[in-house]
């Protein structure tokens, strides 16, 4: 293409796709790291399902005996013609179609690939071993009342849960798996962290905690993938609620829905107020409130290093004035 065919390929893709390509092309998957030149962003060094295979000594994915896994669908799955069309509220051409999405519909040719397989070609992909999963004891001898050592013994438990748990994902026994299940959990952890530690508590027909846009921008620290909108609604929110913890984000009055994320599905910094609450069975107001005090507590302690002392449950702190 010239330079202007380029351009207006560009301009097109983020209409239909939500991004624009980047002018330097891919060097393929396949591309060991020590031959990618410096500086270069495609392949994507730190791409799970790119040193999975790798580990795993194959040429891809569709020989792999666990194909698809869940870190091929929700990666291979995401931009295809229906998702795309839904989008945008519209049919797209078969030029358009061509052009921009079936070169993402890797899944497919994936699957096109291992139909062609014999059974003597599909392998067991390289394992792992379960990485160690750090928590803190309930403290003994709180100097609480039986009703609030009851209520941070809930916000402990609840901790614990979340990070014993596989969160909904399959094989974590396989490398991108098992980094893809310790990724979801520093989200779904940060995000208990920035509604504990900076929710308003509010009490109206049930009690709940509510975090501004702004704050709830400025307090992800590196998880940046909680800023995507999709990932917050489909990942955290749903993992959360199997806890009995229920999230939603609720638009300000006079801002519409779609108006709240880009086009590229990452979420503004206005518009918009997260809220959420506890079920009964994890203790409901007085967990919510303990969860307060404990993240307070661990924030005017540790600064900084807060949130990891709460992905521990580390409640020591609750001894002190």
């Amino acid at each position: 293409m010239t330079a202007e065919e380029f351009e207006r390929h560009r301009n097109n893709a983020k209409r239909i796709l939500g991004y624009m390509p980047i002018k330097t092309p891919c060097l393929i998957c396949q591309t060991p790291d020590s031959k990618i030149p410096k500086g270069s962003k495609l392949p994507n060094r730190k791409c799970l399902i790119r040193k999975c295979v790798d580990k795993t000594g194959v040429a891809n994915c569709a020989y792999c005996s666990r194909f698809p896994c869940d870190t091929v669908k929700a990666t291979g799955g995401v931009w295809n013609r229906e998702n795309i069309e839904e989008k945008l509220g519209a049919p797209i051409s078969e030029e358009e179609y061509h052009a921009f999405v079936e070169p993402f519909e890797g899944i497919s040719r994936l699957e096109g690939i291992r139909a062609s397989l014999k059974p003597e070609e599909i392998v067991e992909p390289a394992k792992v071993s379960t990485s160690e999963t750090r928590i803190d004891d309930f403290p003994e001898n709180l100097p609480f009342s039986k009703e609030e050592t009851a209520s941070f013994k809930a916000v402990h438990k609840l901790l614990a849960t979340i990070k014993r748990s596989s969160l909904g994902l399959r094989d974590t026994d396989t490398f991108a798996q098992q980094h893809r299940l310790e990724n979801r959990r520093a989200h779904v952890l940060r995000f208990l962290w920035i509604l504990g530690r900076y929710g308003k508590f509010e009490k109206e027909k049930s009690a709940h905690l509510v975090v501004d846009a702004r704050t709830y921008e400025a307090n992800r620290g590196s998880e940046k993938t909680l800023a995507i909108w999709s990932f917050v609604k489909d990942s955290v929110f749903k993992v959360l609620s199997e806890f009995g913890v229920c999230c939603e984000r609720i638009a300000l009055k006079g801002v519409k829905e779609e108006d709240l994320a880009t086009g590229t599905g990452y979420l503004r910094s206005k518009g918009w107020v997260m809220k959420m609450s506890f079920e009964e069975k994890v203790g409901g107001t007085a967990t919510l409130k303990a969860l307060q005090t404990y993240t307070r507590r661990l924030d005017e302690k540790h600064g900084k290093k807060a949130c990891q002392h709460f992905s521990d449950a580390d409640m020591k702190i609750l001894f002190e004035k």
